[in-house]
């Protein structure tokens, strides 16, 4: 039985040691489907792995899924230095895609087409900023709270179910539109009264009631 050469050994052993810990690039995405879990292939210099798959942050009862660009650095770790069974860490910035913001109070999350989710923890503020011709859902079976002191709507409001405050009611302007500050079509119906410019609809007299078909006088205050 020959000997191995030691020179050998010690190469192949530099060569498995070498490859523990590798920072490349992500050379390509398959993004999986049933039964197949995402993989990528990872460009170390001239070498590029094969299909090996990558981490997530979470994989368990909880599961994110937010699959790595080409491009984007990353850390091939294998064990034994064996790159056929190496897995691979994401998420270290480069110069070409570097962090969106260097500010220690904030943490950002920003996506491919512009959009920014952005709490900065000194100011208290939360900021979602959506791209161009974005739209936002909120699906609850159960119910949405939403407890403020202020709410602001910049915009329309559509309300499709019924629409119950407790606290009073306040408006002015018009609607684009609109012939007047609030247009309603249907019965308007109150338990109590409606006052026009101080003048009661329930309780308002008129002067000189007249015989036949004379018109009464304006409405006036309640007697």
């Amino acid at each position: 039985m020959s000997t191995p050469d030691p020179i050998l050994v010690l190469s192949e052993l530099q060569r498995l040691v070498h490859n523990l810990i590798r920072v490349g690039s992500i050379h390509s995405v398959d993004h999986g489907g049933p039964g197949k879990p995402a993989r990528v292939r990872v460009q170390i210099g001239e070498l590029v792995t094969d299909w090996r798959p990558y981490h997530e942050c979470r994989a368990g009862g909880t599961k994110t899924w937010n699959p790595p660009t080409a491009g984007e650095q990353a850390t091939v770790l294998s064990p034994s230095g064996d790159l056929g069974a190496a897995v691979v860490l994401v998420g270290l910035n480069s110069t070409g895609n570097p962090a969106p913001s260097n500010d220690p109070n904030k943490t950002i999350t920003e996506y491919p087409d512009g959009t920014v989710v952005e709490y900065d923890h000194a100011a208290h503020a939360l900021l979602v900023t959506l791209a161009a011709g974005g739209t936002a859902t909120l699906i609850a079976p159960g119910s949405v709270t939403v407890d403020s002191p202020e709410v602001t709507m910049t915009g329309n409001c559509t309300v499709d179910g019924s629409l119950t405050y407790k606290g009073g009611m306040r408006g002015s302007g018009k609607a684009s539109g609109a012939g007047s500050s609030a247009d309603i079509e249907g019965t308007l119906s109150t338990t109590q009264d409606v006052v026009a410019n101080g003048i009661s609809l329930a309780g308002h007299v008129h002067g000189e009631v007249l015989r036949g078909g004379d018109n009464t006088s304006s409405p006036r205050g309640a007697a």
